[in-house]
């Protein structure tokens, strides 16, 4: 059972238990007015005082039905009966204990307007009970009279506030809940999205390579059959480096077992290999760094090698015969990305997942990104990621 459904039982649990003692007192209200009238030394007859406890029992017990109205009826009873047995009721303690446990009820049972009601209709029979006891009682009794309504009264609405207050922290702590679970699941999300384009990254640029190397062997099998084994070695070790990296990047979505699987991620200062398999699919590559990459946060550090990454991806695949440079600059404030070409031109550069997931990378960590014609020819990929990332 989830803990939704706990809490719910619990406080079934609870509300039953409370029902349960309230009536037990109210049972052992209505056996002790009993005795009292049993074994009391009343003048007249003690039978005529009998269904008063009686009465005032049975509405009490109703009280979960009829919460206005069950309630009201000792007072109705206790004062309706002053007016026959008021001798015999003033020597007992029956009025008392009813009328206590009835105001209670009252205000515990009723919201803020109906307990209202409730306390002047309770308050004007407990005035009319005062009026037909003998006319010895002084201000001072009827005040008590009047304290066996408003004192129980205030404090059942005392209680019921604090009950209210409790629901109500408890449907917010639910909502929090809820709220939480749901910003956890967006999260997941959102990190599974990640994957998603770093998976295309490895993948895309990988089958390019692939699929370039692939192509030059073919065309030496025919006439140089052992200059082919060399294109086909790279294609083999592409697709193992690959298969790594979509290994690593899969693991993330497994239970956390240490950083050992993610020591290896990509880093621009492993900008050399990367270069390397370019060169080796047939586009001669440049590389020009400035300054010292030392203190890049890791997650700029990858966004900035996938951006590379992507961007001679596209070279590779839509420049034509072209050559490529990549200049990369650290600043102390952040690391300035440029891939060049002078290939063909923006020539089907323009959309798919890769400009929008090099745009995107950039907008993460707040940066800067633009890409273009240049003149005199070719295309230009261009990235700005500063070294400290707001919120990390």
């Amino acid at each position: 059972m989830d803990a939704p459904g706990r809490t719910g039982r619990y406080l079934q649990d609870v509300r039953a238990t409370k029902t349960n003692i309230e009536n037990a007192i109210v049972i052992a209200i209505a056996v002790a007015a009993l005795l009292e009238i049993w074994l009391s030394e009343i003048p007249g007859s003690k039978w005529p005082l009998v269904p008063i406890p009686l009465l005032g029992t049975l509405a009490l017990l109703a009280r979960g039905r009829f919460p206005l109205l069950a309630p009201l009826v000792p007072f109705v009873v206790v004062a309706g009966a002053t007016f026959f047995v008021a001798k015999e009721l003033e020597t007992t303690s029956v009025p008392a204990l009813l009328l206590l446990a009835a105001a209670w009820v009252i205000g515990r049972e009723n919201d803020r307007p109906r307990a209202l009601v409730g306390l002047a209709v309770s308050y004007a029979c407990v005035q009319t009970l005062a009026a037909n006891f003998e006319d010895s009682l002084g201000v001072g009794d009827v005040i008590f009279l009047g304290m066996l309504a408003l004192g129980p009264w205030i404090a059942g609405q005392v209680v019921r506030s604090r009950e209210l207050q409790a629901v109500q922290l408890r449907e917010l702590a639910k909502r929090l809940e809820q709220e939480k679970e749901q910003r956890a699941r967006a999260a997941v999300a959102d990190e599974r999205l990640r994957i998603a384009r770093e998976l295309h990254d490895v993948v895309a640029h990988s089958i390019s390579v692939m699929t370039i190397q692939a192509g030059a062997a073919r065309l030496l099998l025919d006439d140089d059959p052992d200059d082919a084994e060399e294109p086909l070695r790279r294609v083999e070790e592409t697709g193992h480096q690959t298969l790594s990296e979509m290994r690593r990047l899969l693991g993330v979505l497994q239970p956390d077992t240490g950083n050992g699987g993610l020591e290896a991620r990509p880093s621009l200062a492993h900008l050399g290999s990367l270069l390397e398999q370019f060169r080796s699919a047939g586009l001669p590559v440049e590389l020009d760094v400035v300054g010292e990459q030392r203190g890049l946060p890791a997650g700029v550090d990858l966004a900035a090698y996938r951006i590379v990454q992507e961007a001679l991806t596209n070279v590779l695949k839509h420049a034509g015969p072209a050559t490529a440079k990549v200049s990369v600059r650290y600043t102390p404030s952040a690391v300035d990305l440029e891939v060049a070409d002078d290939g063909q031109g923006p020539v089907a550069r323009s959309g798919g997942h890769g400009l929008v997931g090099m745009r995107e990378r950039c907008a993460v960590y707040g940066g800067e990104f633009e890409a273009g014609s240049r003149d005199g020819g070719g295309y230009a990929v261009r990235a700005r990621l500063p070294r400290e990332v707001n919120g990390a």
